[in-house]
């Protein structure tokens, strides 16, 4: 076989595995027994003469309470090996997130450890849609005061300021 020939040969069989992964990627996004059409609507379809409504799921998640529930939270946080402590304080669907980094932790904060404690923090309130990280100390240290004084309950305006001010700092990770 030519040079040429095997060239194009294996730009061809190329070509094919880019196709096929192209088409596997596609139809990863699928749920089973979709059949590809976006049928967003709720009307029953038709199956010879027998009517089937789409399944429902539900998008009501009970509250977690954060209560009772934060310092769960945050010593399943504190078991990341970079954070010594932390301290949740949310509010709607924000979750603020303060913490201070082990000894043997030489770095700072970083996108994978965000990504870390977001999961943490949506794995016990899957409502919560933003989860903002910071370890910057005067922000870490109104975080612990407001988590502390609260006990988790419901914040007054003064500390929802508080807290709005620091998911919005440059420093703060979402």
């Amino acid at each position: 076989m030519s040079i040429k020939r095997k060239g194009f040969l294996m730009a061809m069989c190329a070509l094919a595995a880019l196709l096929a992964l192209a088409g596997c990627m596609n139809a990863a996004g699928r749920l089973p027994g979709d059949n590809g059409t976006n049928n967003d609507n709720a009307a029953p379809q038709s199956t010879g003469g027998a009517s089937v409504m789409p399944q429902a799921t539900s998008a009501v998640q009970n509250a977690y309470d954060w209560i009772t529930g934060r310092t769960a939270v945050e010593e399943k946080i504190n078991l990341l090996s970079e954070i010594e402590t932390s301290r949740v304080v949310t509010t709607g669907s924000t979750a603020l997130v303060g913490v201070t980094f082990a000894k043997a932790y030489q770095g700072q904060m970083t996108q994978r450890i965000q990504n870390l404690i977001a999961g943490v923090v949506k794995e016990a309130d899957p409502n919560i849609q933003v989860v903002a990280v910071t370890s910057e100390k005067e922000d870490v240290d109104t975080i612990f005061s407001i988590a502390d004084s609260l006990g988790g309950g419901a914040l007054d305006a003064d500390a929802e300021s508080k807290v709005d001010t620091i998911v919005r700092n440059v420093t703060t990770m979402q």
